[in-house]
């Protein structure tokens, strides 16, 4: 074991030759989920910079361990309870997934052995325990790539410009650009890029990707590098039948990042040649905006119900019904669905390609017409048969079909067809998400990466119609049997037009996408890093600034707002990016940048409530849409004052309370040895300390920012000694300076009972935290 550990501290130096996108994949489908310790985006992800991981002994000592210990060997993954068909279980990784994972741990490639099956065989119970990999041979080093250079935003503003004026004074007003500058400058604290070219090849590969599944045009267009660093996109908006004014209207009236002063000549220049206002956005920003309503809705000119988006498509679903001129599959379990699910598909009727719908189901009420394979031949009003009691009646339903060049689109409904941005998460869920919201655009092409998906992910060759068979002994009469025969497709004809319409998506996808061959989806990715917390090494590269020191000028401006973002980022503390955008005005009005006038975007992603801090009241959004506030009374005290602090969560949670002085020095201090019982009921607001408790909150040196966070669970935490206190002990101390360590204090093996729809209790699963904070300040008069 110790030859093993000290070869990892080489590893940096070796080439990884094992598969490094298949290993991503494992990171993201098989452990993000469960491993997430509370943490919006896990410790292990498709995202990861594997380069850095390497460098991380303990880590991937950590990583090794999970996956040979052995509950691997029990038939499930470490975290997952149950058995197979329990909503908490999990299958193991296969024998190759561990092979990979170790071999990519060692650097080396891994041996070859038998493709894995999409549902891994469990072992034996008695099976022993995977060993780490023995240590690396001694290799030549590799020299290491150059550093990436800092690029500066007036070198930017210079790039565009240049490439603007080389184009045709024709194509200048429809020339726009997508820009990755702001990732590839991101530094960590030794000044290395964080985005190693990997991940920058996944960037430039989600802005190709985006753009053509956002497009009214027949052919694939894969935008352009105009500078050698491959960090600046142009594309044509008519290549995607785009208009000026939509790109106006909805993209540019709707960014908050457009920060101009830096080159006044050329920024007009660009204005005057493209007639627009903002010819260039971030793309991670705008794949964020587009990936999700309204913006996708809007780009791809969505209808409101899903009668009129047939109707623009050509297609004409009772009658194809009434004609048999559908196919359908009816399965009891989907992975998406909660109850039953029907797959429905047509042909386009204005150009080739496939249109699926599903009808889903409620589990909540499987019964009548609400059990599909009892009534079988719905929707309501089709027509298909005269006994009302055989049409089902389904409560929502999803869409994808091709679009003219061959990727697809998406859209949500209701069972009546009303267009819906978030699906209930009561019918349908993503089960990759906290909340489980599937948002229409991003989660569906997330989740369809690589065309149609098949029903829990089962290879083809298992994938089959569970209805019709079933149906057809369920006392339906003759004509409505033949019906039934008719629709419900046989496995030889379904997978006959699967492998057509997947064949179709992957051709489309490989010409959008030249050369990117990762399994995971660009554009979740891009979006996923968008969406990330604002952290104090990742502040600069938002304002375009490479200074390490780019905190210090918040203040230096002596403002207490900027010196209040300041303490939290020194404390460790992140800003959500649901609210973030309070402090980039802020942060860019007190610097004197020039921010053009914008007004925020509704994201569907934040719609739920959007996570805010920064003040003395601040609060997070909880998985189930509710809210975890606190506050303290007043934004700023006085030597001698006394603070009180007030929380309210609209679930009940077990919640601390964490204070963090202008010293650095952190304390608990609820639950303290005054009032140890740290529930708090849902809807229940509680204010500390409570009249006539045994302990105070009194306001003194040191003078300056200080913060209060709350970390709330629903479920107790693990560290009892932090929830008990001895003689004398009022409050508990703790050395840390930083507060994601206190973040993740008592969160390690906090787990939750997993129910089914009927209350029955089938296994355990990782538990959420969340937190939020008060900030405030501290003077001596």
């Amino acid at each position: 074991m110790k030859r093993f550990l000290n070869s990892l501290l080489l590893l940096i130096a070796f080439p990884v030759l094992a598969d490094e996108a298949k290993v991503l994949q494992i990171f993201d489908q098989k452990c993000a989920d469960c491993h997430s310790d509370g943490d919006e985006e896990p410790p292990l992800h498709g995202g990861i910079n594997l380069t850095k991981l390497q460098g991380n002994e303990d880590g991937i000592k950590s990583i090794l361990d999970r996956i040979t210990r052995p509950d691997g060997t029990k038939g499930r993954m470490p975290k997952s309870k149950g058995n197979p068909g329990d909503a908490s279980y999990l299958p193991p990784l296969s024998a190759e997934e561990i092979a990979l994972v170790k071999a990519w741990a060692g650097g080396t490639a891994p041996a070859a052995s038998t493709p894995a099956t999409s549902a891994p065989t469990p072992a034996p119970a008695d099976a022993p325990a995977a060993t780490p990999a023995p240590a690396a041979e001694e290799k030549p080093a590799v020299a290491a790539a150059p550093p990436r250079r800092f690029i500066p935003v007036t070198e930017e503003v210079r790039r565009i410009a240049d490439d603007v004026m080389k184009l045709s004074e024709s194509a200048q007003p429809f020339a726009r650009y997508l820009t990755l500058t702001n990732l590839a400058n991101l530094r960590d604290a030794s000044g290395q890029p964080v985005e190693d070219e990997k991940q920058m090849e996944t960037y430039r590969a989600a802005i190709s990707k985006l753009l053509n599944s956002l497009s009214h045009e027949g052919q694939i267009r894969v935008p352009t590098a105009v500078d050698e660093d491959k960090t600046i996109y142009r594309f044509d908006l008519r290549d995607y039948g785009w208009t000026q004014q939509e790109w106006e209207q909805h993209v540019v009236s709707g960014y908050p990042y457009a920060l101009r002063g830096f080159d006044a000549r050329r920024e007009t220049e660009i204005a005057d040649a493209t007639h627009s206002a903002s010819a260039w956005v971030r793309a991670d920003w705008f794949t964020f905006a587009a990936g999700q309503p309204p913006l996708y809705n809007q780009l791809l000119r969505l209808p409101d119900n899903d009668r009129d988006l047939e109707k623009e498509l050509g297609i004409d679903v009772v009658g194809n019904l009434q004609n048999k001129r559908a196919i359908r599959a009816g399965f009891r379990l989907s992975g998406v669905s909660q109850g039953n699910r029907m797959i429905e598909r047509h042909e386009l009727g204005r150009y080739p390609g496939a249109y699926w719908k599903s009808y889903d189901f409620s589990p909540l009420d499987l019964h009548g017409q609400h059990d599909l394979f009892r009534s079988p031949l719905g929707p309501v009003g089709a027509g298909l048969t005269p006994n009302k009691d055989r049409e089902f009646a389904h409560d929502g339903g999803e869409i994808i079909w091709n679009l003219r060049n061959g990727l697809q689109a998406y859209y949500l409904s209701t069972a009546a067809g009303a267009k819906l941005d978030r699906a209930p998460t009561e019918i349908v869920q993503d089960k990759k998400r906290r909340d489980g919201a599937i948002i229409n655009g991003i989660s569906c092409m997330a989740c369809h990466e690589s065309g149609m998906k098949y029903t829990l992910d089962k290879p083809l060759e298992q994938f089959r119609d569970e209805v019709g068979v079933i149906a057809l002994k369920a006392g339906l009469d003759r004509s409505e049997q033949r019906i039934v025969e008719d629709l419900y497709a046989p496995q030889e004809k379904l997978h006959e037009v699967v492998k057509q319409d997947e064949e179709r998506f992957k051709k489309a996808l490989e010409a959008a996408t030249p050369g990117y061959d990762q399994p995971l989806d660009p554009v979740e990715r891009l979006y996923k890093r968008f969406k990330a917390d604002i952290r104090l090494e990742t502040l600069a590269a938002e304002f375009g600034e490479e200074d390490p020191t780019f905190i210090e000028k918040l203040k230096d401006t002596r403002d207490a707002d900027l010196e209040s973002i300041a303490a939290q980022l020194e404390a460790g503390m992140e800003f959500p990016r649901a609210g973030f955008l309070d402090q980039f005005r802020t942060i860019a009005h007190a610097l004197r940048y020039h921010q053009l006038d914008f007004t925020p975007i509704a994201y569907t992603e934040f719609t739920s409530g959007a996570s805010k801090a920064g003040g003395n009241v601040g609060q997070v959004v909880l998985s189930d849409g509710g809210k975890l506030s606190i506050s303290t009374d007043k934004p700023h005290y006085v030597k001698g004052d006394l603070m009180t602090v007030k929380l309210k969560c609209t679930e009940g949670v077990f919640v601390r309370l964490y204070h963090f002085s202008a010293d650095k020095k952190l304390t608990q201090i609820f639950p303290n040895a005054g009032q140890s019982d740290n529930f708090i009921r849902g809807g229940k607001e509680i204010i500390l300390p409570e009249p006539g408790a045994a302990f105070r909150f009194r306001m003194g040196s040191p003078f300056g920012t200080e913060i209060i966070l709350a970390v709330a669970s629903p479920v107790q935490f693990t560290d009892d000694g932090n929830l008990s206190f001895a003689q004398g002990e009022v409050f508990k101390s703790f050395p840390e300076t930083d507060l994601r360590q206190a973040k993740k204090r008592g969160v390690k093996g906090l787990t939750v009972e997993v129910t089914t729809p009927t209350g029955k209790v089938v296994g355990e699963r990782s538990a959420p935290t969340f937190s939020a904070r008060a900030v405030f300040t501290v003077s001596d008069h």
